[in-house]
């Protein structure tokens, strides 16, 4: 469960290790949006959650390994949701496909892309670089662009702080001076477990007292 307080310009958040439940996401500009960069750990797991646009609704959503959409090779569709250990979840209501990878490996690490089916040659879609690593790594993301991990002390350009409490198995991330182009949603992944934040920044209301 990930729970936020904030002061001004401040947020400070813990994340504890359970599965992930998502609420409804506005419309992503792009059409299709993810997270710029995920780690995993050798042999775990990762499930990395695709939003896209309303109107994609009833289109075939894909997973497929390569930068380029246009040459990218197709793993699984969400009309064919199973390819070996690879898996996809499309939930409209959401509206979101999620991929699943089970069993990584150092050859897993690479670029991948979620995609949605248009027509012809016009797929609509969004990257990810895929890193599967020896050893634990949490990360906190955000949708559309980039991770901090424990090392980090900004996330762009914001300054950052993340503490691993192991005996309590919480990890607490805050973010200092945040603006309001700052709001959105925000992700911890921790080996595998990923849970959703969305942040609202709001500008402080001062009223002069006479």
């Amino acid at each position: 469960m990930a729970q936020p307080q904030s002061g001004p310009g401040i947020v400070s958040l813990w994340c504890s290790w359970v599965l992930w439940s998502l609420g409804h996401f506005h419309t992503v500009p792009a059409g299709v949006s993810t997270v710029r960069e995920v780690s995993v750990q050798r042999g775990g797991s990762v499930t990395i959650p695709c939003f896209y646009d309303d109107r994609y609704k009833t289109h075939v959503k894909y997973w497929c390994r390569g930068f380029s959409m246009s040459s990218c090779t197709p793993i699984v569709h969400s009309d064919s949701p199973q390819e070996g250990k690879v898996s996809i979840r499309d939930d409209p209501h959401q509206p979101v496909f999620t991929v699943t990878i089970n069993n990584l490996t150092v050859g897993d690490s690479d670029f991948y892309s979620c995609g949605v089916k248009i027509f012809g040659d016009l797929d609509v879609g969004d990257q990810v670089s895929l890193s599967v690593i020896d050893g634990k790594m949490f990360l906190w993301c955000k949708i559309g662009g980039f991770c901090a991990s424990e090392r980090s002390v900004s996330l762009d350009g914001r300054p950052v702080l993340i503490r691993d409490d192991t005996v309590n198995k919480i990890v607490s991330v805050t973010m200092r001076g945040l603006k309001r182009k700052d709001t959105g949603w925000y992700w911890c992944d921790a080996g595998g477990w990923q849970i959703p934040v969305h942040i609202t920044v709001k500008p402080i209301t001062i009223t002069e007292c006479k």
